[in-house]
């Protein structure tokens, strides 16, 4: 499975002569549902309505009103693309490496009914097709819904038109696993965003996309965000670490880029264990914290961490207070999460 990358910015902060650089830092999030080892087969099928109508909330067109010269404002109520956002769904599975296979029905199910169903699979309809498909369960996208503002003004600030396409994105997809009861679907909502400028109003609203590529590009990013529902999931922060004050100090910063951090942490801790200030404590306690984290002790890293927002205090460093006030809050959001994402990636026997 994929490891810790870490990305290096060439980033220096000067802070009361106090060198601060920061890095990347990518880490493994849960899926918010957790499935059984042995569903290691998938199928994502397409259960949308085909040729769905589009209800309107007003007039919309692509061309704003002659009239309106100094505010255009319009909402659409939209059917995604039922096809697009299986088709994305699907990739971002089959990218995660989670599951044994992910198999693709993006045509729609119903495309050729001649009566209206209800939009749920029959559990014999589940049977064939897992069957059929040579899976263990299906993920059914029964709807997409897109929600599309647009709105334009003169912004005088910077002497033009502003034009904003605002779409939030509500994709529904149900669980099917043979001779299981249906699972509620699941909605989740996301935002997909653009903007337009010109000298005029008409200008403005024309460098927005078109309906097609709304509903395409909205498709396609409801597919990619809901998938994390599914399967753990890779997210990329910031940390920050002190990098001078001291020979040991620099010496550590150059082993932490390098990847090594038994050795920075060795330094760091030899730093705070021989200084008398607390000032010099304080920052080896803040570069301690990440250093465990990066060789996954999220415990001590709290711990560490802890330390020097309690030495910020004693000293009256309100910035650094504030930093690593912000980075307990991050620790403490990867300790929540590391029990379930070692659960989940259990069904891997290497270690992740």
């Amino acid at each position: 499975m994929k490891k810790v990358l870490l990305t290096w910015v060439v980033l220096t902060l000067l802070w009361s002569c106090r060198s601060i650089d920061n890095m990347s830092i990518d880490y493994l999030l849960p899926a918010e549902m957790s499935f059984p080892q042995e569903l290691r087969r998938v199928a994502v099928v397409n259960n949308t309505v085909a040729n769905a109508p589009i209800s309107m909330e007003g007039q919309f067109t692509d061309q704003p009103d002659v009239n309106a010269r100094q505010l255009f404002q319009k909402t659409q109520y939209l059917h995604g693309d039922g096809k697009v956002a299986t088709e994305a769904l699907a990739q971002s599975l089959a990218d995660g490496d989670y599951f044994d296979a992910v198999i693709i029905c993006d045509s729609a199910l119903r495309a050729n009914d001649q009566e209206e169903r209800r939009q749920t699979l029959t559990p014999e309809e589940v049977n064939d097709l897992t069957q059929q498909l040579g899976v263990d369960f299906l993920l059914a996208l029964e709807r997409l819904e897109l929600r599309a503002e647009t709105k334009a003004t003169a912004n005088p600030f910077v002497g033009l038109f502003v034009a904003n396409t605002d779409v939030k994105v509500a994709p529904s997809v149900r669980v099917y696993i043979p001779q299981l009861r249906a699972r509620s679907p699941i909605t989740k909502v996301d935002s997909i965003y653009w903007q337009g400028f010109g000298s005029d109003i008409n200008t403005a609203v024309h460098e927005l996309p078109n309906n097609q590529k709304v509903i395409n590009e909205s498709s396609l990013h409801a597919g990619e965000f809901i998938a994390k529902t599914f399967i753990p999931y890779w997210e990329s922060d910031t940390r920050y670490y002190f990098s001078n004050g001291s020979v040991a100090m620099r010496d550590a910063a150059v082993y932490a880029k390098e990847d090594n951090w038994e050795e920075a942490v060795a330094l760091w801790q030899n730093t705070f264990d021989q200084s008398k200030s607390i000032k010099k404590k304080m920052y080896a306690a803040f570069n301690l914290a990440l250093g465990n984290e990066m060789l996954e002790d999220i415990d001590k890293a709290i711990e560490w961490v802890t330390k020097a927002q309690l030495y910020a205090m004693q000293v009256g460093e309100p910035e650094v207070f504030q930093l690593a006030t912000s980075y307990l809050d991050r620790l403490n959001t990867r300790k929540k999460s590391f029990a379930s994402v070692k659960m989940q990636m259990e069904r891997f026997e290497e270690d992740f």
